[in-house]
């Protein structure tokens, strides 16, 4: 009995490397980040995350300046929901709204080409600084200009339109002073990790941030056609949020 214990004993315990073997094999099988030539690692691919339609809601609220507060109502009762119209995402919603996207790049230039509204961005990493703002044309997405710290590409983008834009689906504004640094990271091939700064003096009165992972799309599957015009009920009938009647909006917020 004794001797049946003990190797009864040896046997469990010799299971146990086995088991820490295991676990170590999952680990060194999942893939290692695809690199480019100049060894900056490459965030090439297919990605889709979560939708986030309030990016407030974590922390309890926007934190609104007497002019942000009144934006915000003029959204909710005298504006319409931007992408029901067909506007531009632009960002950060673009990246928050769960729709797939494909990055392309070179050690030039990175490139976002969205399936929402197929809309894209293509982005300059060479390290070079923004132009003064007069000299920005404002746009839906910025002006975005990148650089690399370490393994990590920094997107830094001012010189946004503030007028028929939202930073998530629940029509909290941002104003022509919008400032936005992304900071994108791929940790293995399956993931690409997104953390956003966001600044804009004039509606919040201080900066927010969120982080999200996107997994890289199944083989096979990308990024589809996305015709916003086509069978768009918000166009024909106003609906959404609001009162939605886009022939009133007079631009103003």
């Amino acid at each position: 009995m004794r001797r049946m214990g003990a190797f009864v004993l040896a046997a469990a315990i010799s299971t146990l490397p086995a088991a820490g073997q295991s676990n170590s094999a999952a680990k060194s099988a999942a893939k290692a980040t695809p690199r480019m030539a100049d060894g900056k690692p490459d965030l090439s691919g297919f990605w889709q995350g979560p939708l986030l339609r309030n990016m407030f809601e974590s922390v309890g609220g926007p934190p609104f300046t007497p002019a942000g507060e009144a934006a915000y109502r003029y959204n909710m009762t005298q504006s319409v929901n931007p992408e029901g119209i067909c506007l531009f995402a632009g960002v950060p919603r673009a990246s928050i709204s769960g729709v797939p996207f494909e990055i392309l790049q070179n050690s030039n230039r990175v490139a976002f080409l969205y399936e929402l509204m197929t809309t894209w961005r293509s982005i300059p990493i060479d390290g070079r600084k923004q132009p003064p703002l007069d000299d920005i044309e404002p746009s839906f997405f910025g002006h975005g200009v990148g650089r690399w710290e370490g393994d990590t590409l920094v997107i830094d983008s001012i010189g946004f339109k503030d007028k028929q834009s939202w930073v998530d689906d629940d029509a909290h504004p941002h104003s022509d002073a919008m400032h936005v640094v992304e900071r994108w990271s791929r940790p293995d091939w399956n993931h690409l990790k997104h953390d956003l700064w966001v600044e804009d003096p004039k509606f919040y009165t201080k900066p927010w941030t969120f982080s999200r992972v996107y997994n890289h799309m199944a083989p096979g599957k990308q990024p589809m056609e996305y015709a916003c015009t086509e069978n768009n009920k918000d166009l024909e009938h106003g609906l959404g949020f609001g009162p939605h009647q886009p022939e009133k909006y007079d631009g103003k917020q």
